[in-house]
């Protein structure tokens, strides 16, 4: 091997190296949110098709990046319907009701919600749907 092929070599490597930093591999992680904007999220809770009458919902943004951000929790009214304010951006959303209590299979359910600014809607049906297996 000669002196200048090796260089080239070398070149090529830390060419290489710096697009794969620049670019990033494949998809890589998802964007973080970071916004402090808040946005109303208004909704019905349903259990088996059948809206649940009391209990309580809970939107938190939190993430590793977004630990300083709390939950938001509102209560669920006889109707089934909710109105919590949480940060724009993805929420993990649980639920404290006693029909889920009693259920073991729904005890740790929870759903995402992608909260965008103003208002938005987001109607929650437990069970959840799962995904069919291709």
């Amino acid at each position: 091997m000669t002196r200048s092929s090796s260089i080239r070599g070398t070149a090529a490597l830390a060419a290489a190296g710096f697009l794969s930093v620049v670019l990033g591999c494949g998809e890589g992680k998802p964007p973080v949110d970071t916004s402090t904007e808040e946005a109303t999220v208004k909704g019905t809770v349903t259990l088996r098709g059948k809206p649940i009458a009391k209990g309580n919902i809970r939107f938190d943004p939190s993430n590793h990046l977004r630990r300083d951000a709390t939950a938001r929790s509102a209560p669920i009214q006889p109707d089934g319907t909710y109105e919590v304010k949480t940060l724009v951006g993805m929420n993990r959303v649980t639920f404290l009701v006693p029909e889920l209590t009693r259920d073991p299979s729904l005890q740790d359910v929870s759903l995402d919600c992608e909260v965008k600014a103003g208002d938005n809607s987001f109607d929650a049906a437990l069970p959840p749907v799962q995904a069919a297996a291709p």
